[in-house]
């Protein structure tokens, strides 16, 4: 019987968020990088808001954040 290799970057693009989208690998990059930049922002936004505020204060701000 032969052995199964498993493929790290094929793996890493099945678990990923809409792996089962066509779409051309320049854009699939471009969109990862856009999530990417998403994320660190909305993790710096949450970083420094006070727990007190609440959801309208993150959108809020992150809204601003992402226009700059």
């Amino acid at each position: 019987m032969a052995e199964q290799t498993i493929d790290p970057q094929q793996e890493a693009a099945e678990a990923s968020p809409a792996a089962g989208l066509e779409m051309p690998p320049e854009r699939r990059r471009a969109a990862k990088t856009h999530a990417g930049l998403l994320s660190a922002t909305a993790a710096k936004v949450a970083a420094e808001l006070p727990l007190s505020a609440d959801v309208d204060d993150f959108r809020r701000i992150l809204a601003a954040e992402a226009r700059q």
